[in-house]
């Protein structure tokens, strides 16, 4: 990922988790939003990246992210 991708994809990120915290979430609500976000993500990652992304997905889960 160029700088330029990478600089864009965090400011993705820094304005998903502005709109969580920003949105009067109890901590239980916010972590659902993020569970929920992440496997958006993850779907959309499996579903363009193919095995890389599924890869991920199967670390992730093997920590108990998701």
């Amino acid at each position: 990922m160029s700088h330029a991708d990478h600089s864009k994809a965090q400011q993705v990120v820094d304005d998903v988790v502005a709109r969580l915290v920003g949105a009067g979430l109890s901590d239980a609500e916010r972590a659902e939003a993020c569970e929920a976000t992440l496997r958006q993500l993850m779907a959309y990652l499996i579903e363009r990246e193919g095995w890389l992304a599924e890869e991920f997905a199967a670390i992730a889960r093997s920590l108990g992210a998701y």
